[in-house]
């Protein structure tokens, strides 16, 4: 619902209370209206920073490891049930959901390089016909043991390296949810993400040009606004860069500036959406499944990831985005995420805050991308020097 630019002391004057408990996603009280204009008139971006205690890998601990009865294990397999992975069969076969199991268990095989990697899936775990997931396991190049074919994971160890010789791991429980101070961990290092880069042969050579991706979305969590976010990130950074004089802004080494907007990643191939997102140095993103593609951003990537009131969950893909070495941002119509989505945690609540659509003040969004890039590009001078 598109809503007037209004401000003033009346509107600061509101008292502070939840939308939500007076149906402001559907509801048409004077006060919702009010507090709406105020909330959209409050966004805060900020550059998002767990701090130095959060970890953001797993570690060889996460895993359990039971090794192979045989002098040299020719096959690893990485075990996915209930104990480790997403509450539920069907939101496992929520593409970003079963990602989290995949990617760590993809982490876990590279630790063996010379075994034959293999998932088993248990508790009536699949991802068939899960296209995004699919396309990610051919990509690991791994073999996939499921549905009825499990049965045989349930006979004694030494059964099965007698048919096998293998090295059998599987995460301890699920590595977080991406609340405060249960961030998820995907991977073991930047490494396995450069890895599965590398496996797409993709050409990251911007050519001069700096590429700035707005992925909108369908339905609930849209970028109402999007035309108007994408107008002021292009006149703001092509400002920047016609008055550059070869700085600290960054945009010294580009010709030209590039920003395109998808309407929705989902109805793209594996394949598009991964070269879609490596193909970027700026990334702007509604909180949502697409986010997973993270996993193909190039080191020192600025993403700016757009929540909703009282649903701030950086620490799910924005730690995702951390692990292959970007840059994480969050964009919040508020002043205080953390408190705000704690008082929304009930499942009604949390489906509401949801389901709502996105106003990012185009003005900070065109502010962030100005600073966005002078720090991607320090982050690449870093990595030059190998610091």
């Amino acid at each position: 619902r598109r809503l007037p630019n209004g401000k003033g002391a009346a509107l600061r004057s509101v008292p502070e209370h939840h939308p939500l408990e007076d149906g402001a996603v559907g509801g048409t009280p004077l006060r919702n209206t009010r507090l709406l204009l105020r909330m959209r008139n409050a966004w805060r971006i900020t550059r998002w920073d767990p701090g130095a205690g959060t970890p953001t890998y797993l570690l060889a601990s996460a895993f359990t490891v039971t090794p192979s009865l045989c002098a040299q294990a020719t096959r690893v397999d990485c075990v996915i049930d209930s104990s480790n992975s997403i509450r539920g069969t069907t939101n496992f076969r929520h593409f970003a959901h079963a990602a989290e199991s995949l990617l760590a268990c993809w982490s876990f095989f590279r630790r063996y390089p010379a075994a034959r990697p293999r998932l088993v899936l248990k508790d009536l775990r699949s991802i068939d016909g899960v296209i995004w997931a699919e396309s990610l396991v051919r990509l690991m190049g791994c073999e996939v043991l499921g549905g009825i074919r499990a049965w045989q994971y349930y006979l004694p160890m030494a059964t099965l390296n007698a048919a096998g010789c293998a090295v059998r791991g599987a995460l301890r429980q699920r590595s977080g949810n991406g609340y405060k101070g249960r961030e998820m961990k995907w991977l073991m290092s930047e490494s396995d993400a450069s890895e599965l880069q590398q496996r797409l042969h993709r050409n990251h050579t911007a050519g001069g040009v700096l590429r700035v991706g707005i992925a909108n979305r369908r339905g609930s969590r849209n970028l109402s606004n999007v035309d108007a976010v994408a107008a002021a990130l292009s006149s703001a950074l092509r400002s920047v860069q016609a008055s550059s004089r070869g700085g600290g802004d960054g945009l010294q080494h580009f010709m030209r500036v590039d920003v395109n907007v998808v309407a929705d990643l989902g109805g793209w191939t594996f394949l598009e959406q991964a070269t879609w997102v490596s193909a970027q140095m700026l990334v702007v993103m509604p909180h949502g499944a697409g986010s997973v593609n993270y996993l193909f951003a190039r080191p020192c990537t600025a993403i700016l990831e757009v929540y909703p009131f009282g649903y701030y969950l950086p620490g799910e893909y924005l730690n995702l985005a951390r692990a292959v070495g970007a840059l994480g941002y969050t964009a919040y119509p508020g002043d205080t995420p953390y408190n705000d989505t704690d008082r929304h945690s009930s499942p009604a609540a949390r489906y509401q805050a949801r389901s709502v659509s996105l106003a990012p003040d185009p003005a900070r969004v065109a502010e962030w991308a100005v600073e966005a890039v002078a720090a991607s590009a320090q982050c690449r001078r870093h990595q030059s020097q190998g610091a």
